[in-house]
């Protein structure tokens, strides 16, 4: 499907964590750098690295450069066969590296689509599913393949029509053979008539069988998923969540009743730290409020204050008059968060341009290869280039892409970028991959981690501060 996992677990906790060790660090970085060294091996081409200065990306973009740039030496390699029958560099895949940092409000928000909500709600791992049914969701499947990225209502409007379509080719059986008399349904023992409706029928069964089978699951499964859509709202934590991160509106009467409502602690704080992250400056006393609320559900707070220092820093390093102050802020900043200081520095809201994501409109601007403010300071590693001299100078465009997100992707990143080469006007493929797959719990976990880590939060009184 063009995902892949290079299945690192914590890696984001690992490269933001301030006590981790450099060697740690380092040994992290080259390990994913070996994974993805196994991907562009597989793939049997030597991508154009592209990430942004400073932080995870750029030290994995590195550390594969220098793999490829050794691996290339030897002579016959892994790419040779590849390199003699390429006919022009552009048909090089690029590969866009990123931070976690870079976009973190995606990693965090409620979906409403199929396979989002499957993932999130129910833990999707590895194509498998347990409800406590064990159901295997992947190409094989043509129901998930077709309508995985419907948006809920949708895919269970799909169930009912394919459910009454079913009802009808068995009736239409029936019929053709005589059986089905007296309301019984079918079952393939009542089989009478001529030869040749006797044998069409039979032929029919393992068609019918399989069908019948591919709608219990589906009808299982959503049925499972409304359970928690009722329960928790899920689909007020998703509208109010795309209000604020889509279209930069907030409807305090609806957050505030979420926060004080239904759902777990889990999708409270979710909504919260996305209320952070989709607005620049947060009115004073909508944020007491949102804490406020926080606290009566007695959420730990950990994700959210993390999330809130970073803001912080980041307005001070903008803000910053000069280099100098620059410097003294990062070098405060690292004490307190270690290595990745330079990404986290950038966390900001970046889905204001409609419903595209960030990653995503990174990633067409790289592979269209044209001028463009957003990218064109970006980094360029051609491990086939000489280091020294004007090393890489060739932009594109590209028509394959590999995008690898550093920290964890989630399938709401996959699906904008599928939709990407989708609506492009020419030929595109993206493949899409991290160190690991998470649902919005999964790293709302990472950041409360790393706010433990920090000092920051824990779970508070609801009674407020004196």
């Amino acid at each position: 499907e063009g995902l892949f996992s290079l299945a690192q677990p914590r890696a984001y906790v690992a490269l933001n964590d301030p006590a981790a060790a450099e060697a740690d660090i380092t040994a992290l970085v080259d390990a994913i750098a070996l994974g993805l060294f196994c991907v562009v091996a597989t793939l049997g081409a030597v991508p154009v690295i592209r990430c942004a200065g400073g932080g995870p990306a750029e030290m994995v973009a590195a550390a594969l450069d220098a793999r490829l740039r050794d691996h290339l030496i030897a002579k016959p390699n892994l790419f040779t066969e590849a390199a003699s029958t390429a006919v022009a560099s552009f048909q090089r895949p690029l590969l866009c590296l990123f931070d976690r940092n870079f976009e973190l409000s995606v990693g965090i928000q409620h979906d409403w689509s199929y396979r989002p909500l499957v993932h999130d709600v129910l833990g999707l791992k590895s194509n498998k599913l347990k409800l406590p049914e064990k159901y295997d969701l992947d190409d094989t499947d043509p129901f998930w393949v077709a309508n995985s990225w419907l948006q809920f209502p949708k895919v269970a409007e799909e169930i009912e029509a394919q459910l009454a379509k079913y009802k009808q080719d068995v009736d239409e059986v029936n019929q053709r053979t005589g059986g089905g008399r007296d309301g019984v349904e079918f079952d393939g023992t009542d089989l009478i008539g001529n030869t040749r409706h006797l044998m069409n029928a039979v032929n029919s069964l393992p068609e019918l069988t399989e069908r019948k089978k591919m709608i219990d699951k589906h009808t299982n499964i959503a049925t499972a998923l409304l359970g928690h859509i009722k329960g928790r709202s899920l689909d007020g934590y998703f509208e109010c969540e795309n209000s604020m991160l889509v279209d930069g509106t907030l409807d305090r009467t609806k957050l505030m009743n979420l926060l004080r409502g239904n759902g777990t602690k889990e999708d409270k704080l979710r909504l919260a730290v996305t209320y952070l992250l989709s607005f620049e400056t947060p009115v004073p006393s909508d944020l007491e409020q949102v804490e406020a609320a926080l606290r009566e559900s007695e959420v730990d707070m950990s994700a959210f204050q993390y999330v809130k220092r970073i803001k912080s820093l980041n307005s001070q390093f903008a803000g910053a008059s000069n280099t100098a102050s620059k410097v003294n802020i990062v070098d405060w900043a690292e004490k307190l968060y270690g290595h990745s200081i330079s990404a986290m520095t950038g966390v900001r809201n970046l889905l204001s341009d409609g419903k595209q994501l960030a990653a995503t409109r990174a990633v067409e601007a790289l592979m269209e290869g044209k001028p463009n403010p957003e990218v064109d300071n970006y980094l360029l590693f051609d491990p086939r280039a000489p280091k020294s001299g004007t090393a890489g100078q060739f932009r594109g465009p590209f028509r394959e892409a590999i995008v690898f997100m550093i920290g964890g992707g989630n399938y709401i990143e996959y699906r904008s970028l599928t939709e990407l080469t989708q609506r492009s006007q020419t030929t595109k493929q993206v493949i899409y991959g991290a160190t690991e797959i998470l649902n919005g719990v999964e790293f709302i976990q990472q950041l409360s981690e790393l706010g433990q880590k920090a000092g920051l939060g824990g779970v508070s009184s609801s009674l407020p501060p004196q």
